[in-house]
């Protein structure tokens, strides 16, 4: 709970100075600012022209660059060197000479493109989101995911998975169905078969793809050449006949010997169980596209809402058709080649390249690093290596006791209520998706997997001369209506009048491993003296608390909690804690707390909401809904209230 001292006219321009005053005794670590963004220094035509042509090795900076672009036919027409470019004019020149560079032609432009599943591409390396154990239901809709395999002229593959689904196919109880359907049309198709040469298969190939694999029991000498029993019953083999890496089929039913470690295996293709979210499911091999390939071919033959090549961009960035005509063939072709980045409303969840936008030298510099350094990854580019979060049922348990449920009767969960987007595993409860698993792109980050959760807001109208109308902004903090917001990495006091909060995705994910927190903070953490260390995941709603022996923090509890309301965020930031108090009540909420560590101003970590006698009214936890306080269980904080002292320190992310 956060309370509210300040009182203050909202409207007066030296009451907000005021604020700022105080808050720089109440807010560690930040740093508040009214100044003006610094003066943009745009780059004119023929300063882009030299920086390309020099950066990428066209020319040496001796040479004429604008002399040698228009030689090379790469300019657009009625370009003035002295004019400032902009990004559609950028695009225009960088891709025409892409094409007119033969290092640059080999380096980015691939010589043969396939289209996989994510089955394909997972037996091809043994990466992504589909393996072997899924459930049919859950690996079906994967399947709007497409894989575009990009080969090079030096052999060299690179794989871009998109999210591209089809057109009239949405539920996951329609791709049930189009798989059922496909099947009666076709009987003589409901069958095991590989799309793979089943004369070649690799030990790898076989451990990754048969759902079963398993020891045989060693044979004694006096038999060893006589009989072999299979894996099937009164089926037999003559050991001198059995074939190691070979499919052999039984009662309709595949399997294949194989040896590994000097030891004879043996790997099915059947029927089997295995379980999601806690839930059993049966998987029938014979319908499952995954070893099907009559099914896997059908589904991938169907129409899809987007075109896969470069053109799939024109259904995606909303402005695209306010490009003129004999620009936009080449905004399509960087936006493939990820070398140029739209940018995204969070509100509408739209993309936008903006192509009359003038370019500074920033941009222009991000956009040949992005060629340079080879990191031209397509914003709509998912990680292919990325998997899941894991999903512990106990904390998925305790997240649907903490839904906003507007009906109190028992939630009947059936599997059409699950699904799987481009951002990961939801639950639909009441209409609204729930996510219970993310995925997120590791960008060579070894913790990709830590971000901060982040409040946005969106500008209603034009404050002062700082923030123009209709911009997204990150919100920091609040205090009796006035936001502490961050714009262009200058932080400054808004009224709330200004802003339109938005929403934020759902987002219920599992904690973090022992491993994972304990790896992550010693790698961050080398000179640290703070004996305790409590990390406040905003983003898992998780808060973990390490001790330090040795010079290295290990994690001795992690606890759930719930955060701040998106109108009220909790404020994050490095700090360390300022006091303990035992028990307080606020009467202008009508709430209280008990057993609270203070880490700045007034936010601090402390129990449940309590009456005024300290008795709790408010169990309910692993919520976003409180006034920007940390809130934990009553037994978690008094632990903390116990054992960490003030000074430790508190990071909330």
């Amino acid at each position: 709970m956060k309370k509210n001292p300040l009182n203050f006219s909202k409207n007066t321009y030296s009451k907000l100075i005021v604020l700022m005053l105080c808050c720089l005794f109440t807010i560690s670590n930040s740093t508040i600012s009214l100044c003006a963004v610094s003066k943009v220094k745009y780059m004119t035509a023929e300063e882009f022209v030299q920086k390309v042509f020099v950066d990428l090795k066209i020319i040496n900076h001796s040479q004429d660059s604008w002399n040698k672009a228009k030689l090379l036919k790469v300019l657009p027409a009625n370009l003035k060197k002295n004019s400032v470019i902009t990004k559609a004019q950028a695009a225009y020149i960088l891709w025409s000479t892409i094409q007119n560079a033969e290092s640059l032609k080999q380096r980015l432009l691939p010589v043969q493109t396939n289209i996989l599943s994510c089955w394909e591409y997972y037996k091809q390396t043994g990466k992504g989101f589909i393996t072997k154990n899924t459930p049919t239901e859950i690996a079906l809709l994967h399947y709007n995911f497409v894989v575009v395999e990009k080969i090079y002229k030096d052999g060299y593959k690179k794989y871009v998975l998109v999210w591209n689904p089809y057109t009239k196919v949405r539920s996951q109880d329609d791709y049930v169905k189009l798989v059922r359907d496909f099947i009666n049309k076709n009987p003589q198709k409901h069958k095991v078969e590989l799309k793979e040469n089943p004369k070649t298969l690799s030990v790898d190939y076989i451990k990754k793809v048969f759902p079963i694999v398993g020891k045989l029991n060693n044979l004694p000498p006096t038999i060893l050449n006589k009989v072999y029993q299979s894996v099937y019953q009164n089926t037999y083999q003559d050991i001198e006949n059995i074939v190691l890496n070979q499919l052999y089929t039984v009662n309709e039913q595949v399997y294949c010997y194989f040896s590994e470690d000097k030891i004879l295996k043996v790997a099915k293709i059947q029927n089997f169980k295995t379980s999601f979210l806690g839930k059993e499911y049966n998987v029938n091999v014979k319908t499952d596209p995954r070893w099907n390939k009559y099914v896997e071919d059908y589904i991938m033959s169907l129409k899809r809402d987007f075109p896969v090549n470069h053109e799939r961009f024109k259904y995606i960035v909303a402005d695209i058709y306010l490009t003129p005509v004999d620009f936009q063939e080449s905004i399509l072709r960087l936006l493939d080649l990820g070398l140029l980045i739209p940018e995204i409303n969070p509100y509408d969840q739209r993309f936008y390249i903006y192509p009359n936008k003038k370019l500074s030298s920033t941009e222009v510099n991000e956009i040949i690093n992005r060629i340079s350094k080879n990191e031209n990854l397509s914003f709509d580019e998912f990680k292919v290596d990325n998997t899941f979060f894991r999903i512990d049922n106990l904390r998925f348990l305790k997240m649907l006791k903490s839904l906003p449920l507007k009906t109190q009767s028992k939630l009947k969960f059936t599997s059409n209520l699950f699904g799987i987007d481009e951002f990961g595993i939801y639950i639909i409860v009441e209409g609204t998706k729930y996510y219970l698993a993310e995925t997120l792109p590791k960008n060579g980050n070894m913790f990709y997997y830590i971000k901060p959760y982040i409040t946005y807001a969106k500008t209603k109208l034009q404050y002062k001369d700082l923030i123009p109308k209709d911009q997204i902004i990150e919100v920091l903090s609040e205090v009796d209506g006035i936001y502490l917001v961050k714009y262009r990495n200058s932080e400054l006091w808004v009224p709330s009048r200004y802003l339109t909060i938005l929403p934020q995705r759902k987002v219920f994910l599992n904690p973090l491993t022992k491993e994972e927190v304990e790896k992550f903070v010693n790698s961050q953490l080398k000179n640290e003296k703070s004996n305790y260390f409590i990390w406040v995941d905003l983003w898992r709603l998780s808060i973990y608390l390490l001790k330090k022996e040795n010079n290295e923090y290990f994690l001795i509890k992690t606890i759930d909690c719930s955060a701040g309301a998106e109108y009220t965020p909790t404020l994050r930031g490095y700090f360390k804690s300022k006091a303990k108090v035992y028990k307080f009540y606020n009467e202008h909420y009508r709430a209280g707390a008990m057993y609270a560590l203070v880490y700045s101003g007034n936010y601090m970590i402390h129990s449940v909401i309590t009456n005024r006698e300290g008795k709790i009214v408010d169990n309910s936890i692993i919520k976003r809904n409180s006034h920007g306080c940390i809130r934990v269980p009553m037994n978690d904080a008094k632990y903390i209230y116990d054992h960490v002292p003030v000074g430790s320190v508190v990071w909330v992310n």
